[in-house]
């Protein structure tokens, strides 16, 4: 593990950013950035375990870190899952209480850190951040309780479609609300499907399975070491909407969930990605003649 002080010319800039994304005053951002550090954690190694004191609000500058909480057996329960530019860690420091998540790297990992002493100064003094946290506090706590029913409840294939779902939110999380086009449609999890296999609560040779059928509908790509979620908005909306219906569909086959995605992406209106809905248009229109042609013979 690696800690130094956030002295270099591109890590300031780079912070000064995240600051005004959280609302943080001119004053206080050039206050705050010399105290800033920057970590690097190892693929598998724990930011904080369950019951850890929590010490720093923390930004993840480079790949993915979970937060996950313990169900039957032992296994981790990703209830949220953070990507660049997203930060972790604010409700043990506001409740004064040790973390009831397992902070877990998915990935080789940096994060910035900013210590508890400027993070109370911060939510003592800076009203624009206070509401800041609070909306993030009440928006993350929804999210939890419906993923937490979703990934308890759903079979495997909802499980596994809304475990690669979260990558693509925790992308979102990256964007602003002013930079929040189409223009980052893929992506990249640098994390082998036997991890996110077991993340999402399903054998690896069934998770292999559910993959080439996303794949042959066009909404991911498997490439060595990883996976690329094609159409990243359409995964984001697919996620909400799953999240946002009123009952979960304990039986829900692999099937209705691409039904379900091809509802999501109508929702980005008929110019949205033309090559992966021709895709599978073609795709389905091609099934629906060899069944044709079958029931003729």
């Amino acid at each position: 593990m690696n800690i130094f002080k956030s002295e270099g010319q591109d890590l300031s800039t780079y912070a000064h950013r995240l600051l005004q994304k959280i609302q943080f005053s001119k004053t206080r951002i050039l206050s705050v950035i010399p105290h800033l550090t920057l970590t690097s954690f190892d693929t598998g190694e724990a930011i904080w375990n369950k019951g850890h004191s929590v010490q720093s609000w923390n930004c993840v500058m480079t790949g993915y870190v979970a937060a996950s909480i313990p169900i039957a057996g032992g296994k981790p329960l990703p209830v949220h899952i953070y990507g660049p530019m997203t930060w972790f860690g604010e409700q043990p420091l506001l409740n004064k209480q040790p973390t009831q998540f397992e902070y877990t790297c998915l990935t080789a990992v940096e994060v910035i850190g900013m210590s508890k002493k400027y993070f109370d100064s911060a939510v003592l003094e800076e009203p624009d951040f206070v509401r800041y946290i609070a909306t993030l506090l009440a928006w993350r706590a929804q999210r939890q309780s419906e993923m937490l029913l979703l990934m308890r409840l759903g079979n495997s294939p909802l499980r596994v479609v809304m475990g690669l779902a979260q990558y693509a939110e925790a992308w979102d999380c990256r964007l602003s609300s002013t930079t929040r086009s189409m223009q980052k449609e893929v992506v990249d999890i640098p994390i082998t499907q036997s991890q996110i296999a077991a993340l999402c609560g399903v054998s690896r040779t069934l998770f292999s399975e559910y993959l080439q059928h996303l794949a042959r509908a066009g909404w991911l790509k498997v490439r060595y070491g990883g996976i690329e979620l094609q159409s990243a908005e359409t995964w984001r909306i697919f996620a909400r909407k799953q999240r946002e219906s009123q009952c979960v569909r304990s039986r829900t086959s692999l099937l209705e969930l691409l039904d379900d995605m091809d509802s999501a992406q109508e929702e980005l209106g008929p110019y949205g990605f033309p090559n992966l809905m021709n895709s599978r248009l073609l795709s389905l229109r091609t099934q629906s003649t060899n069944r044709a042609l079958s029931e003729a013979w």
